[in-house]
Order: structure tokens, then sequence, then C-alpha cells
């Protein structure tokens, strides 16, 4: 036994009571932490208090696959992966279920299980270019994947990845310090998002040939304020309810910022989504058409309509050859080519044959040109005749006006687009933008990885 005298007994109930004050300090700091970090990934829904910066997520290009061209991202719900088409001319999230089997419809990755407990009860038909469905809504955590481990195969219609993502290291193994070393391992953000389950699909002809039903997700919305800055996209009312951008951007979303950002490398196989934040190099801006001003057989769309002002056919010494008639073009990122109207090929035949065509300059609103060279629609591309009938990426018995015209992500390559959601308007820049009236027509730049602005 040992005998303290009276002031060490005091002194050794300060230390035990300073010692446990310190561990309850250091809990609640702890769980305080913890509910930082389980709010920025959206448990907290529209509650948030500290919204989160850009999210960088990788897109894939399934070209490769049957009768498919399209830039994909990857959504993990319930546990399983699910890559959606990122899609310019939608507003919802829409996801293929397990109901919808027997070939009806794509498994990328994975598909929403029937038995989950999330379905709302509601039920709806949507109708796409490529596909019609019946959805079952449910509202479930969305986590936004970061980083792709493996890259789908052929055989699950997602073919389009070479063997290293841009900017990773030249080995697996390189490609694995990587992500030790810093970002890549912070937590992936997830919100809870209402989404429409695929339970089953008609799968429309295009260009000869159908595919399975598909995930999408749209990124735009319904134009319920036409005549005020940003259209009202993220009023949050109406169908815009549900849309995806609604949802993830503006007073029920987790970003700071009501922006997002596309780019694609010049040889079109991967790319990348900036949700919540922009690439750098941006050069121009283009305003949407407001709904009013856009084709009658398109209004009521939500979807990137932009005014043309001159499409010139240009020969290599940037002489103009011809001149087309387009007046709007339909911007639209899940659907592959560039469409033009059926008048074009009855004129001119197949764009792609025309002897000496270098390409075809596009003028947009505030001088914005964009250069696109035979090559995404020439003769040896496997798109070709696509670009030339005016039905690419079209349902079979829809028919382009005749002065209008697709912008496809063939596209793309080399591209930066992006999108401010509260003025409405476009961002572009890359190679081959550019409104130097006295620059080389057919000039594009040299490529280069934009960085994304934090």
């Amino acid at each position: 036994t040992i005998h303290m005298i009276p002031h060490q007994k005091c002194l050794l109930y300060v230390s035990y009571v300073l010692c446990v004050l310190s561990e309850c300090l250091f809990f609640f700091a702890m769980m305080k932490c913890a509910c930082r970090r389980r709010g920025r990934r959206g448990l907290f829904g529209a509650n948030l208090a500290d919204k989160i910066g850009p999210v960088v997520l990788p897109l894939y290009h399934s070209k490769g696959a049957p009768n498919e061209g399209v830039y994909k991202a990857r959504f993990n719900v319930q546990g399983k992966d699910v890559d959606v088409i990122v899609d310019s001319a939608s507003s919802d999230l829409i996801i293929v279920g397990e109901e919808c089997g027997n070939g009806q419809c794509q498994d990328t990755a994975g598909m929403y299980p029937s038995n989950a407990t999330t379905f709302t009860g509601e039920e709806s038909d949507v109708a796409y270019g490529s596909q019609s469905d019946h959805l079952k809504w449910a509202e479930d955590d969305v986590t936004f994947v970061k980083m792709l481990w493996e890259r789908p195969s052929l055989e699950n219609f997602g073919a389009g990845f070479q063997d290293v993502l841009p900017g990773d290291a030249e080995s697996p193994v390189g490609n694995l310090q990587n992500l030790l070393n810093g970002a890549a391992l912070q937590q992936e953000p997830k919100h809870k998002l209402k989404f429409g389950v695929i339970s089953s699909n008609l799968s429309h002809e295009v260009q000869g040939g159908t595919m399975p039903g598909r995930s999408i997700c749209g990124i735009m919305a319904f134009q319920n304020s036409p005549d005020k800055e940003g259209f009202g996209l993220l009023d949050g009312e109406g169908s815009n309810k549900t849309s995806f951008i609604n949802q993830v951007f503006g007073k029920n979303g987790i970003f700071k910022r009501n922006v997002y950002s596309m780019n694609m490398e010049p040889s079109g196989d991967t790319g990348e989504l900036v949700l919540g934040g922009l690439h750098k190099g941006i050069k121009h801006w283009v305003p949407l058409l407001k709904d009013s001003e856009v084709n009658p057989i398109f209004q009521g769309t939500p979807a990137w309509f932009l005014r043309i002002h001159h499409v010139q056919a240009l020969d290599a010494e940037g002489k103009e050859m011809f001149a087309l008639n387009i007046k709007q073009a339909l911007f639209d990122t899940g659907n592959t080519w560039l469409s033009m109207p059926g008048s074009v090929f009855a004129e001119h035949g197949h764009l792609g044959q025309v002897k000496g065509l270098a390409g075809l300059l596009i003028t947009f609103d505030n001088h914005v040109r964009w250069w696109f060279p035979s090559s995404s629609f020439g003769a040896g591309s496997p798109v070709s005749m696509a670009n030339a009938t005016g039905f690419g990426g079209l349902a079979k018995n829809m028919t382009l006006p005749d002065d209008m015209c697709i912008i496809g992500n063939e596209c793309l390559k080399g591209i930066t687009v992006a999108f401010d959601i509260d003025k409405g308007q476009l961002g572009l820049g890359g190679m081959c933008i550019n409104d130097d009236k006295n620059q080389p027509a057919a000039l594009c730049y040299k490529w280069e990885k934009p960085e994304v602005q934090q």
C-alpha cells in the first residue's frame, strides 16, 4: 500500500479529471469531423452547410461496342457499379434494373436490384432517340466513382479504354503508386438522388441496328422560365424536380458552383467530366437559345440548342466551296455523329465524298468559330454515311428540319465544353475553337490536357 499526503491526492484527482476531459474533447472533435465528412458526402441532403468543390470523374468512350459510341461515367448504387451515358439532351438519371433482363437492357457494369427497399411506388414512361423505357422510381444514395480500376470489356458493350488512362503512369504498378500519393484516395462523394429504374425497354432501330436499354444521366433541365437568365433550369419545379442537375446543383445540391465541364482527348477514347468546376482554357461563352427560338419540333426538349450564323464548307486553303443553310444546332453528347438534314444530302451528296472538302467552319453567337475537320465525317470514318444522311443518332422515323444539324460527341475530340447553369450558356475551348477572323480557319491548336480550376 502506498500512502499519499493530501496535496498529492489532489494533484492526482486533477490529473485524472484533465485526462477524462481531454479524451471527451478529442471524442467530440472526432465526432464533429466525422459529421462534416458525412455531410459533405450528402447524408444530410438539402441541409448541407458545407458544400464541396470540383469532383473530377473519368469518362470512357464505348467505341467498338455494337452500334454504340458514347461517353460514359461510373456511379455506384446499392454497392453496384453502373455506367451511365452522359447526355446533354435529357434531364433525368435512369438506371438499368434487374427486371430488364433477357437482353432487353445492357449490363455494362451492374444493374439496380429489384428487391431494393428504396422504390417510391411511382412509375412512368420515357422515350429517347434510341430507346423507350418503363421506369420505376427509387430514391437512394448515389456515389460518384472517381477512379476506374478495371476496363469495361467489349463483351459487356463497354470497349474503348486504352491500356492506360491519360495522366496515369505507364504501368499498373506506377498507376497504383500515383493513387497512393494523392487525391484519388479521397472519399468519393455521394448524394441521395431520385432516379428512374428501367424495368422494361423497347429499343429503336438506329442506322440499321439496335442497342439494349442503357443507363443515362441527363445533364440538362427544362426551361421553366425561358425569358429569365438561367431559364429557370434550377427552379426545382415541375419536371425539373427529378432532373439530375436540380438534385446535385443549386439549393438541394452538394457543389459550391453551379457549373460543370467536359474535356475529351484527341483520340476520343477517354475524357473527364468535372462536376462543380471548370477546366481551364475555356476561350468563349455562347448563350443557349431560349425555348421559343428553337425549331418547333424540338421545343420543350431539355437540351443544348445553339444559334448558327454560318456553315461554310472550305477547301484545304481555307477558301469557301459552298455554304449550308443551317441556322440551329442541337448539341447532343449522347449522340455520336455530326448529323446533317436530308436536304444537305440531296443537294451535295455524301459530304465525306465531296472532292477537296477539308471541313466545315461553323460560326455561332459572339463570333465563336468551331472547325470540324473532314476526318469527323469523311469517307473513311466509321460513321460517315450517318453524317451524310441526316439520320445519325436518330430513331428510324425521325428526320431533322432542313435548318438544323446535330453536333454529337464524335466532334468533341480535343475539345472542352462547359455549362454555366445559372446563366444558361456554354463555354467552349480546345483545339479547334477561336474567334479570330484573321486566323486561318482550318488551323487547330496543339492539344494540351487542361487543368481543373479550383
